[in-house]
């Protein structure tokens, strides 16, 4: 595989750990950074071995064309960052969310295809090991039909690991969008389609959803109970439940190192993969094979199911009374 030329836009924590993670990954290479600060730029690229910075994201679409961009800044950036990344014809990959609401969400995925360009949201999740494995497990009937799905992303950050724009309006934040989408992407892998009824309740921090417990009711009685929080701890690992077993993906499903497979009489097989650094890798190394190949979305996360948990989140959000500043641009 020839090398692949990185862009990194954000020097934050999520963009540290993707530049662990392409430390990691075969033919991956850094070649840029954007920072709005001249110095942190500098700090972050020397110690990724990167040696090109700029401050100003079109001036190193020019100047660097690199072949994709990974976007990692605050969510409410997100939306003009990857316009204008598509717009010079260049792949992009958007942290998670990707875009604040629907209308954005159909700008930037006619913009892809405008430019016949590769677009993913980096639900790195649906990337790792286990979980392919896991879906394997499912699309080969180990489990028989799929009946129900436990997932929560519940976590409680110390002061000094927390970042306050995740939990304001102004950013487009809120628990839903920051760590319960990994839940909510969870079900979705096993129910693909749109739940009929999501029912949710809701701590609000006076601004956006602190915390959130969610019941996706599906067809046939198959359900999904969700959950997402900044204020407590749940068990980390999703269980997959179906008519003949069941499969748990963990330690911390997000980024599992393990998924096991539990039949109803008792027996078990194991899947374990453990990796160095972050884990970002395996997303990193799943992007390269779709730009080799020249296709223009990741199969293990499609914008098709990016779509469809989007909708459900802002149909959810709404329902709180939960509005941003680009639901009325």
């Amino acid at each position: 595989m020839k090398e692949t030329r990185w862009a990194i836009v954000g020097t934050g924590y999520i963009a540290n750990e993707f530049a662990k993670g392409m430390q990691e990954a075969a033919a991956a290479e850094l070649v840029a950074v954007v920072s709005r600060s001249e110095e942190n730029g500098k700090t972050f690229a020397q110690r990724y071995g990167c040696n090109t910075v700029y401050t100003e994201l079109a001036e190193m679409l020019r100047n660097a064309r690199p072949d994709i961009v990974y976007i990692a800044i605050p969510n409410d950036c997100h939306f003009s960052y990857i316009m204008t990344v598509l717009e010079a014809g260049i792949p992009v990959l958007s942290e998670k969310p990707m875009v604040d609401n629907r209308r954005q969400l159909d700008a930037v995925l006619a913009k892809a295809r405008e430019k016949d360009v590769f677009l993913m949201e980096g639900m790195w999740t649906r990337c790792f090991p286990a979980v392919r494995q896991a879906r394997s497990w499912i699309a080969e009937g180990k489990i028989g039909k799929p009946l129900t799905v436990k997932s929560g992303f519940d976590i409680k950050p110390d002061v000094s690991d927390w970042q306050p724009w995740k939990g304001g309006i102004s950013h487009a934040g809120g628990a839903l969008r920051d760590v319960g989408i990994y839940a909510l992407a969870m079900a979705q892998m096993v129910f693909p389609e749109s739940p009929k009824e999501a029912h949710a309740t809701m701590k609000s921090n006076g601004e956006v959803d602190e915390s959130f417990h969610m019941l996706a009711t599906y067809t046939d009685g198959r359900a999904a109970f969700l959950s997402g929080a900044f204020n407590q701890v749940s068990t980390p690992v999703t269980e997959i439940v179906g008519e003949l077993g069941r499969i748990l993906i963990g330690p911390e499903f997000w980024h599992p190192t393990t998924a096991e497979l539990v039949m109803n009489d008792g027996t078990r097989q194991t899947f374990e993969k453990a990796y160095p650094a972050s884990g970002f890798q395996y997303e990193i190394e799943a992007i390269q094979e779709c730009l080799e190949k020249g296709e223009k979305e990741c199969p293990y996360f499609t914008l098709t199911d990016t779509e469809i948990i989007a909708d459900w989140i802002e149909t959810t959000r709404k329902e709180w009374g939960i509005v941003y500043k680009a639901d009325s641009e």
